[in-house]
């Protein structure tokens, strides 16, 4: 994957901040992690930090790209990418973040994009801007599965695939957050899985299917 190689081709203390900046403000959130805190994790001097990167903000558009790059890598190495059939691919895709993001056993870590959207968007345009680029390239790319699935089994069936794609995102997005606010995947598996009913229904199966 090329993003995947430019990341690795960073010199190795500013993949510690990008990395160490992941980490925290997925945990935190952007405004509770400090500079410091970034150094203090990476390991490495403020004096470091500011020749790599001229603000937090800065780091933080870094860390979005970093993590979407390792999120998009991890994504097509899974193995439903390699189902022939698109409509096994959308809903192998559907277990495969299910089991990405704790499944029942284990609580979601969030999600970087969504935090500090929810965080920053009305008064950071350039962070806001990063991450609807980032929730575009997840639903463009669901898109594409939805389209060929929708050609192969529902021709006729009244559905944008893009649009079902970024329902997708708000979906996953939002159950992101009421799983963290309630301690607990239930509800993070529970509303997959009704998205999985509601597009068995979109393509003409029943719930066994």
């Amino acid at each position: 994957m090329q993003p995947a190689s430019k990341t690795a081709e960073m010199p190795e203390t500013k993949r510690k901040l990008v990395d160490a900046g992941v980490r925290l403000m997925r945990l935190k959130g952007f405004t509770a992690t400090t500079v410091d805190d970034i150094c203090e994790a990476a390991e490495v001097t403020k004096g470091a930090f500011f020749h790599y990167y001229k603000s937090k903000e800065d780091l933080a558009k870094a860390a979005i790209t970093r993590f979407g790059e390792n999120q998009f890598a991890d994504s097509h190495a899974a193995p439903y990418r390699k189902l022939a059939d698109p409509l096994q691919r959308v809903y192998g895709r559907l277990d495969y973040v299910k089991e990405s993001s704790g499944g029942t056993r284990h609580l979601t870590k969030g999600c970087l994009v969504g935090t500090v959207a929810q965080e920053l968007s009305f008064t950071h345009s350039a962070l806001r801007s990063s991450c609807q680029d980032a929730f575009l390239r997840v639903a463009g790319d669901f898109e594409k599965d939805l389209a060929a699935a929708k050609s192969v089994h529902a021709p006729q069936a009244d559905f944008d695939p893009k649009k079902l794609a970024t329902l997708f995102v708000s979906i996953f997005q939002g159950s992101l957050i009421m799983a963290k606010a309630s301690e607990d995947n239930t509800v993070l598996s529970d509303n997959l899985e009704q998205f999985r009913r509601y597009l068995q229904t979109l393509f003409g199966q029943n719930s066994k299917n």
